[in-house]
């Protein structure tokens, strides 16, 4: 029995139902008793309290929520090992944060430190201590923060191995005395100086060896160590992240900001700026003359954001002669020969043949094209208005890269469509010129630069309506066709199972009703489910089922994921509004489908 298109929960606010009753009934009373103690606490008038009072009731309050928490981890460890959790789809990290209502990463935090701060069961039935037992104790009693347990597991998590039992439970025990009578930040340095105690050597083992050889050097980075890490999006739009690059990475990123980078070429700012700069090869015969290549239009100063050429120019280099003096033109030696136009005499050669002559003539008379002269004034006079860091220049040219290797059609396709950034917008806020649009990988984006985004290389609008395009196939094809997808990303923005966060790129075409079924591949019987979720889907036990909310909905046309039975005896439908803020922020006032509150089979 599935509980349709609407109901307590549908909306996917409430994402999973209530915490059940504790059937056993003296577990039950204590229960009981702890939420009706905290509920008559605080419906005490506390604007009466004395000072005296409050502070005293914060810290025992304090000291009462770390001693719950530390017992949960012994709770959470049972109810994994004993399977508990497997009513939840997904990993345990995932099932956790079902269960509990937070993110799968703070869900995997909490899974750790139960390993370690909670009591363990071996494969015979014994019941094990933590794997820090001084650390768990002193946390039940209440006596040490989140920030104490951070120090003191990072500490032992950088300790050599070669450390023996006896002074690593005596290291946890000094620790242990420290952090609870001081507070995190007095008592960081007393860990850090036990740690240069105990391990002088950082991370880096250069003991000798049992041979007695001499000491190893330290060990390299591998190549699994390299990753690039960007962070979530936040509230401006803006994305913080780290990473560390392997030595090809570098070379290739340090020859594109050597041409890209440059002051006064590609800076968003500059409408006028430069973007491919194309220059001439100074020819080194002597002559002090220099022609422009051949079959080459006369560069102009271009949008900054123009994509409609290669990023590097054309100019063919025949030999070690050859130069191109933009690549000089910072002042770093290019590589090449010192006569090539990169010294300083040649530097000194072109001032004096760009010069004016006193009788107004230019210096063409001394054979330097005046197009090579306009040139060089337009790059000087853009690096001169360019207010950008050196950093900040690396990250447009970086930005030029990509967009190129985007534009350039080379990566292929994905999972149906072009490997490009596809960005849906609606018609009322493309029409103000305001708002954010969205992208199929699941950021936001302002509607102005997505209309500039648009501007560059080839892009089209195209706006998707029931009529003239093919989004009706019926039994006709199984698989969704390339105009379905894009809708989709319009439409659902990613995956539709309740609460996943994961954009449209890394989600396949679900039929509500399977094929097998009899489903119809039309765009209104299909959703976007991920990898994991839409392995869900299913008849047997633990499985989850889809159907579709009805035009009298509050919210028509939307997917609906029914959990199994072990999870919600009802299988209330669920709504994922992850990918549609705007629905909870601005939820409708009302729907008119009363049925929609009643249990009813599938369609």
């Amino acid at each position: 029995m599935l509980s349709g298109d609407g109901g307590s929960g549908v909306d996917g606010i409430e994402t999973v139902p209530p915490a059940p009753d504790v059937s056993d009934p003296q577990l039950s009373a204590l229960v009981d008793q702890v939420e009706s103690a905290v509920a008559e606490l605080a419906d005490q008038a506390s604007v009466s309290w004395t000072n005296a009072d409050r502070r005293a009731v914060i810290q025992r309050m304090e000291t009462m929520t770390r001693s719950v928490t530390a017992y949960s981890y012994t709770w959470l460890n049972e109810l994994i090992a004993q399977h508990g959790l497997d009513v939840y789809p997904g990993s345990v990290p995932s099932s956790v944060a079902w269960m509990l209502r937070i993110t799968p990463r703070t869900a995997g935090a909490r899974v750790r430190l139960a390993g370690e701060l909670g009591d363990r069961t071996a494969f015979s039935g014994e019941v094990l201590p933590p794997l820090l037992p001084r650390t768990a104790d002193a946390l039940r009693a209440g006596l040490l923060d989140a920030k104490h347990v951070q120090m003191i597991r990072e500490f032992f998590r950088h300790l050599p191995s070669s450390v023996d039992p006896q002074t690593r439970d005596l290291a946890e025990e000094q620790l242990v005395g420290y952090a609870s009578t001081r507070r995190p930040d007095d008592f960081a340095p007393l860990v850090a100086h036990l740690d240069s105690i105990l391990n002088p050597d950082g991370d880096h083992d250069e003991d000798e060896d049992e041979d007695g050889k001499p000491p190893k050097p330290p060990k390299p980075r591998k190549r699994r160590d390299a990753f690039f890490y960007l962070g979530e999006q936040g509230a401006d739009g803006m994305s913080e992240g780290n990473f560390c690059v392997d030595p090809e990475l570098r070379a290739y990123l340090e020859a594109l900001f050597s041409k890209a980078a440059k002051p006064g070429v590609n800076n968003p700012a500059d409408p006028t700026s430069i973007v491919h700069d194309e220059t001439s090869s100074d020819d080194n015969s002597g002559s002090g003359s220099a022609t422009a290549p051949k079959s080459k239009p006369k560069p102009t100063p271009r949008d900054a954001g123009s994509s409609d050429a290669g990023l590097w120019d054309g100019t063919d280099r025949n030999s070690d002669d050859d130069c191109d003096d933009d690549d000089c033109g910072d002042g770093t030696d290019c590589g090449s020969r010192t006569d090539c136009g990169c010294g300083t005499e040649a530097n000194d050669s072109d001032d004096t043949a760009g010069a004016t002559e006193p009788g107004g003539h230019s210096g063409s008379d001394t054979g330097v094209d005046d197009d090579t002269v306009d040139k060089a004034a337009v790059r000087d006079a853009a690096a001169a208005r360019d207010r950008r860091t050196q950093r900040e220049r690396h990250h447009d040219a970086l930005k030029l890269a990509l967009r190129q290797t985007l534009a350039s059609g080379t990566l292929g396709t994905h999972r149906g469509l072009p490997v490009t950034a596809i960005v849906t917008m609606t018609l009322k806020d493309l029409e103000a010129g305001s708002g954010y649009a969205m992208t199929a990988t699941g950021s936001r984006i302002s509607i102005r630069d997505a209309i500039r985004m648009a501007s560059h290389a080839h892009h089209y609008l195209t706006i998707f309506d029931d009529h003239g395009r093919t989004l009706y196939l019926g039994r006709s094809k199984r698989i969704a066709s390339a105009d379905q997808r894009i809708v989709l990303i319009a439409r659902d923005r990613g995956c539709s199972f309740p609460s996943c966060t994961r954009p449209a790129t890394w989600c396949q075409t679900h039929h509500v009703t399977d094929w097998i079924d009899g489903g119809y591949t039309d765009i209104d019987a299909l959703t976007f489910g991920c990898d994991m979720h839409h392995a869900l889907v299913g008849t047997g036990p633990g499985k989850w089922a889809t159907t579709k909310t009805t035009a009298a909905h509050r919210y028509p046309g939307r997917t609906l994921w029914h959990p199994p039975t072990g999870m919600d005896p009802k299988r209330r439908g669920l709504i994922n509004h992850a990918h549609h803020p705007e629905e909870v922020l601005y939820p409708p006032d009302h729907h008119g489908d009363v049925r929609d509150e009643e249990p009813r089979q599938p369609a």
